[in-house]
C-alpha cells in the first residue's frame, strides 16, 4: 500500500529548500529547475504544490513569517514591559544560524521590493507586526515605570526597528567586525538608555525634568 504523503509537511520541506537557495544564490536564481535539483523532486511534482515562481517566493516568505511569529509567542510568554521588549529586539537580530538564514532571506526580498516594484506582491511586505509589538511593549514598560517617558513609544519602536535592520544588514556585510556578541553589546547600551535604574519612577523623572526647565 502506497505511503500516505502529508501534503502540508512536503510543501513546508520544499519551502525550506527555497530558503537555502535564496540565501546561497540569490532570489533571481530560484527557478523550478534549481529547486528541483536542490530537493530531488521533479518539476512536475513541484508544479503540484506551486503555481509559478512568484507563488514559490511568496509562500517561502510567508512560512518564514509564520515561524518567526510562533517563536515570538513562545519567547514572550509571561514577559512584560522592558524584559519583553529586550527579548523581542534580540530575537530579531541574526544571533544564531536560524536567524541568520531568516535575515539573508529578508534582505533578498528587500532588494526585490526595491528593484522590481511593479512585480512585487503586496504580500511580500507583510510580516509579523514587529513595529506595533515594539510600540506596545515600550508603552507597557513606561506604564510599569521601567522605561523612561521622555520619548514616545512610537519613537522608541522606530529607533529600535531601525537598529535591528541596520545591525542585521551590517552583520552580513561586515561579519568580521560585527560579530554576534558585538551586536548584543551594542544593543545592551541602547537598553540601558531606556531603563530607569536609579530608583526614580518614570513620572518622577518627568517631574524632575520639568522642575529643571522651569
Amino acid at each position: 500500500m502506497p505511503k500516505k504523503v502529508d501534503q502540508d509537511q512536503r510543501r513546508a520541506e520544499l519551502l525550506v529548500a527555497v530558503w537555502q537557495v535564496i540565501a546561497r544564490d540569490g532570489m533571481e536564481n530560484v527557478t523550478v529547475r534549481t529547486l528541483a535539483r536542490e530537493t530531488g523532486f521533479s518539476a512536475g511534482t513541484l508544479a503540484h504544490y506551486f503555481a509559478d515562481k512568484d507563488d514559490i517566493l511568496v509562500s517561502a516568505l510567508r512560512l518564514s513569517h509564520e515561524q518567526i511569529a510562533a517563536r515570538w509567542e513562545e519567547k514572550l510568554e509571561g514577559l512584560r514591559g522592558l524584559e519583553a521588549f529586550r527579548v523581542l529586539v534580540l530575537d530579531n537580530l541574526p544571533l544564531d544560524d536560524e536567524r541568520e538564514l531568516e535575515t539573508r532571506l529578508a534582505m533578498n526580498y528587500w532588494v526585490r521590493a526595491v528593484t522590481h516594484e511593479h512585480v512585487v506582491s503586496s504580500q511580500w511586505r507583510k510580516g509579523p507586526p514587529l513595529f506595533s509589538r515594539l510600540t506596545d511593549l515600550a508603552a507597557e514598560g513606561q506604564e510599569l515605570g521601567q522605561i523612561v517617558r521622555d520619548e514616545e513609544p512610537e519613537a522608541i519602536a522606530e529607533r529600535f526597528h531601525a537598529l535591528i535592520d541596520g545591525l542585521s544588514l551590517h552583520s552580513l556585510l561586515y561579519a568580521d567586525r560585527l560579530s554576534r556578541d558585538r551586536q548584543v553589546e551594542l544593543m545592551e547600551v541602547e537598553f540601558r538608555r531606556l531603563e530607569i535604574s536609579d530608583g526614580t519612577t518614570a513620572i518622577g523623572r518627568e517631574n524632575t525634568m520639568e522642575e529643571r526647565d522651569a
